[in-house]
């Protein structure tokens, strides 16, 4: 059982964290206000909220590719990176394609 109010976290934000990462805090006052926050990419402890930035989920490395943002690492997915996950996925890769295509593939591949 929670007691309340209590705080969740996010990866990024202005205060220094564990190594290679910062958080921020949002202060939660019922269990409906929790749920709200976790639904909305809210972690209920530190640790999670860190694990989840360091290492981001298939679709959200796909959506940084696409959109040009980065991690934890300030960089997208590195070619090889994204060539280990299409070999994951039983994607034939043709050389040719540029990362973007192969980012995409992956992104279809996943849905």
């Amino acid at each position: 059982m929670n007691q309340f109010p209590l705080f969740v976290y996010r990866c990024p934000g202005p205060f220094v964290g564990p190594p290679r990462s910062t958080y921020k805090t949002l202060s939660v006052a019922d269990q409906d206000a929790l749920n709200a926050a976790l639904a909305d990419g809210w972690f209920a402890t530190m640790p999670e909220a860190v694990d989840a930035y360091l290492n981001p989920a298939p679709e959200r490395i796909m959506a940084a590719v696409e959109e040009g943002q980065t991690f934890a690492d300030e960089a997208p997915p590195t070619r090889d990176e994204m060539l280990v996950k299409a070999a994951e996925l039983g994607i034939a890769v043709d050389k040719r394609w540029s990362d973007k295509t192969l980012a995409a593939k992956i992104l279809e591949a996943l849905k």
